[in-house]
């Protein structure tokens, strides 16, 4: 079903791209390659690194089975550990045991992940990587922590994968997902991309399965900005990869029409007085388990 949306432009980019062939995927090195340039063009990021150990190492400090039983955590779409990193080292000080368990289906983030981690200076931390899908994956063992940074938009069906998260924690373990909401962007990558075959999951969605659930969630969102610097005046045909992991394919091919009404829609939802610049707020929720 249309997302509505107060902004003009986005009805008349849905009515562009109605007329218009679907752009092709991103393949797996321009996927990495157009990720990692979207990622230096925005200062999320680098909040994520920051806002995870410091509000996430207090919630799991406590509890009667510390001392007895290492800390388990479970991350899903780690990527290449960029955002688990200082999760892990922060939750493997003063000698605290930590069982830290990476989940990503590309073999090649996951082998980042793999080194990243094991090069903390952390003797407390065991790390184990699995390069496979999170639906397919038991944990051996209850955990403290599982968080979906940025990788619930994928699954299949969010409630399955919820519930399967769920039910891996011990009581009093951690549900903490980090979701972008629909708009301002992922409604593009929900209008654009050829290759999510489902609906895109967002943070509304996360909310209304979790309130669905009636747990004990804590929820905020984290204000950030994505520069999108020259692309809205680049020629047409561009190699552009932050546009191309923006709305989730290869732009190049993009019709002429489709171009500008998506730079429109960009216009629309610019920060004022900053063209350049759009909103790229997450939203962040944490669920505790009885």
């Amino acid at each position: 079903m249309p997302t509505l949306s107060p902004f003009t432009s986005l009805h008349q980019l849905r009515q562009a791209v109605a007329g218009s062939a679907a752009l092709p995927d991103l393949s797996g090195v321009h996927y990495a390659y157009s990720h990692a340039a979207y990622e230096a063009a925005s200062d999320q990021r680098a909040s994520l690194q920051e806002w995870l150990p410091r509000e996430l190492s207090p919630l799991l400090g406590a509890g009667p089975w510390l001392g007895t039983e290492p800390l388990r955590v479970i991350g899903v779409g780690v990527g290449d550990g960029s955002v688990d990193a200082p999760l892990a080292a922060a939750l493997a000080t003063d000698g605290r045991q930590v069982e830290y368990t990476g989940i990503e289906p590309h073999a090649a983030s996951a082998a980042g992940f793999e080194a990243r981690l094991g090069a903390l200076d952390a003797d407390s931390l065991t790390v184990t990587t699995v390069a496979g899908a999170f639906d397919d994956y038991e944990a051996p063992a209850p955990v403290d922590l599982v968080h979906f940074v940025h990788s619930l938009y994928y699954m299949t069906d969010l409630a399955t994968t919820l519930d399967h998260a769920l039910a891996m924690l011990r009581p009093g373990g951690l549900l903490v997902s980090a979701t972008a909401p629909r708009e301002p962007l992922c409604v593009l990558t929900e209008l654009l991309s050829p290759c999510i075959g489902h609906r895109l999951w967002c943070a509304e969605d996360v909310t209304t399965e979790l309130a669905a659930r009636r747990l004990e969630v804590r929820s905020e969102t984290m204000l950030a900005e994505l520069d999108l610097g020259g692309m809205r005046t680049a020629p047409h045909g561009a190699d552009e990869p932050v546009l191309d992991f923006l709305v989730g394919a290869r732009t190049a091919t993009m019709t002429a029409e489709v171009r500008e009404q998506l730079m429109m829609y960009l216009a629309e939802v610019a920060l004022p007085g900053n063209p350049e610049v759009v909103p790229h707020p997450i939203d962040i929720a944490i669920a505790r388990v009885s």
